[in-house]
């Protein structure tokens, strides 16, 4: 009881929303639909209930709650909520669409091109987390491992393409109010394009800037 008290309270916090359907998996399978619209890389979506219930559960007017850090992918735990009953379902949502697989094999250190890459289309929620869905979101990165033809490639294989290195002399450039100064600093970490990185000055001042696309450092004060 105290279990089931706790676990009302913990999905208090989820959010809340109606659908109507002739069946329970139509309901819910509108609710994810329609609440939760996919992007475009996705196709379709499959709704499978893994509870199994001890009588069928029939709503005119469902009320389906999902946690606030839901994720499109997999199990799912749901609070359907049915003229002021409770019920605590769990849900496999079945997704498939494209995602991002080698086109052939890409050495270790390898900075990632258009060529290298092949878009498939399957299943999403079996594939590694993190795995990439667009091209755009992997081309310029560089690879961590060797990645092989026709394999997922997933955020944790990829790093970012570093305009600037560590203990690297860099050029600075300080915006002010009223004026600008150009000088020189060592970089004291790695940074990509757009990426916020510390460098050290001459006069031993810690300043962070934003690494453009030419390797400065923009420093704004």
């Amino acid at each position: 009881m105290i279990l089931k008290k706790i676990m009302l309270c913990f999905f208090l916090f989820f959010l809340s929303f109606k659908v109507n359907s002739s069946s329970l998996t139509d309901q819910l399978s509108n609710f994810f639909k329609k609440e939760y619209p996919f992007e475009k890389n996705s196709i379709n979506i499959n709704v499978i209930l893994r509870t199994r219930l001890k009588k069928n559960i029939y709503c005119k007017k469902p009320f389906f709650s999902v946690p606030s850090n839901f994720r499109y992918l997999g199990l799912v735990d749901v609070l359907l909520t049915c003229d002021k009953r409770h019920y605590y379902l769990q849900v496999e949502l079945q997704t498939k669409g494209e995602y991002i697989v080698a086109n052939r094999k890409i050495p270790r250190g390898t900075k990632i091109q258009k060529s290298d890459l092949k878009i498939l289309i399957g299943r999403l929620d079996i594939l590694p987390n993190n795995t990439y869905l667009k091209k755009e979101d992997v081309i310029n990165k560089v690879t961590l491992r060797d990645i092989f033809p026709l394999q997922p490639i997933t955020s944790f294989m990829t790093r970012p393409f570093w305009l600037v290195h560590i203990n690297q002399n860099v050029v600075i450039i300080i915006h002010e109010e009223n004026f600008t100064i150009s000088s020189t600093a060592i970089s004291l970490s790695n940074g990509a394009e757009n990426q916020e990185i510390r460098v050290k000055t001459k006069n031993g001042k810690i300043l962070t800037g934003i690494v453009n696309k030419n390797r400065e450092v923009i420093i704004s004060v």
